[in-house]
């Protein structure tokens, strides 16, 4: 089975589960039957209708949905040992560490530490192989990386989200992102214990979006309270977030103290008000969720949650679909430096970046820096030119 795929979850639904909602508040149940009848006061229905929030309901709608289908993708799995699962719940709390960084690592745009691009003529030989009929030898190739928790994805799925019509899926977006990390620590030429941006894996928004109390998922509590890097000394969070409309990204800066919301779908027109408010109503909640995991894991964090500005910078000019809005958000992920996209994000360059991208998810390595792809890649690299 593949991993998760975009879910349509239709705005009639949720409106139809509010309709039902009301119904049953308005009428009560049988156990309630000895309340004080309401009546028909308008003040109370209208306050019971200023309560609800349909915006929230599709966003906790949407994730609830997603969260539960990701976790049936290992429910069928016999759990290892000692490795933790998608979803999989800490009763304690990690025991608190102060924030002991009294300044932040630099930008990788001003120092330099960039990960280096692959040559392209290994990604164009290999993009080329990876794109003919083979899907045979690829079936047989799983992902499998097991920090902060188990990831297991076919090979099959990763090509038709990067080079076919699949639009990208959470669990192909967690590996990219894992990648990414890995590429960032090898291009720290000076401490790899300091990295400027921590990406987290998009579980959290996913959680915290579910209503989910996100400081218990064990997952979350290995990237954030025990992660292999000074996590004190990010200047940037990001974090992927997937809602009904597509993907987007969210980008926390700890010194402005400003939140950017990176939305891939910036230049449509149409919808445009609704996102807005699908955007306001999400950064809200992973907000909170963020520094209630910063304050439980860590005494003494840099700053405070209130009092944050939040800016909608326009990282394209182009149109893209909700389709193509997960390798966008990889893309500005990847080359947002906190003000502007120092890789502009257009249909050539996206397309590029599939190349690169998909090169590099095959070249991920396993907790012990073998290549998990590493058949793959020498059967694609080490073929005979025709």
């Amino acid at each position: 089975m593949c991993s998760l795929s975009c879910f349509e979850v239709g705005s009639d639904i949720c409106s139809h589960g509010g309709v039902m909602l009301a119904i049953d508040l308005k009428m009560g149940s049988p156990e309630h039957l000895d309340a004080a009848p309401v009546y028909d006061n308008p003040v109370v229905d209208n306050q019971v209708m200023e309560e609800r929030n349909p915006t929230l309901d599709i966003i906790g709608l949407y994730a609830q949905v997603i969260v539960d289908t990701v976790r049936s993708l290992y429910d069928t799995a016999e759990e290892e040992p000692n490795v933790v699962y998608f979803g999989n719940m800490e009763a304690t709390l990690p025991k608190r560490k102060y924030a002991m960084s009294a300044s932040f690592a630099r930008s990788p745009w001003l120092s330099g530490c960039l990960p280096q691009p692959p040559p392209i003529s290994l990604v164009n030989k290999f993009s080329t192989w990876i794109s003919r009929d083979n899907d045979s030898d690829l079936d047989s190739l799983w992902f499998e990386h097991k920090f902060p928790r188990m990831l297991r994805v076919n090979a099959v799925c990763v090509k038709q989200q990067f080079f076919g019509a699949h639009p990208l899926d959470h669990e192909v977006a967690v590996l990219a992102l894992r990648r990414f990390n890995q590429l960032d620590v090898e291009a720290q030429a000076v401490s790899k214990y300091l990295l400027w941006r921590e990406v987290l894996e998009p579980d959290f928004s996913t959680h915290a979006l579910a209503g989910e109390k996100v400081a218990h998922i064990k997952a979350v509590q290995l990237q954030i309270a025990h992660a292999h890097h000074d996590i004190t000394a990010c200047q940037t969070f990001y974090t992927p977030v997937i809602l009904d409309h597509g993907w987007a990204a969210y980008m926390w800066d700890m010194i402005r103290k400003e939140i950017h919301i990176l939305d891939p779908l910036c230049a449509q027109p149409v919808g445009a008000e609704k996102r807005h408010a699908t955007h306001q109503e999400a950064v809200s909640q992973i907000h909170e969720a963020l520094f209630s995991c910063l304050n439980e894991f860590f005494a003494r964090w840099h700053c405070t949650s209130d009092r944050w500005k939040r800016k909608s910078p326009k990282i394209t000019r182009e149109v893209f679909t909700r389709d193509e809005s997960g390798m966008c958000m990889l893309h500005a992920i990847r080359h947002y430096d906190g003000e502007k996209m120092t890789w502009p994000l257009t249909k050539r360059n996206l397309d590029t970046f599939r190349q690169t991208t998909v090169f590099e998810v095959f070249r991920l390595q396993d907790e012990q820096g073998n290549f998990v792809a590493d058949h793959v890649l020498r059967a694609a690299l080490e073929e005979d030119e025709e």
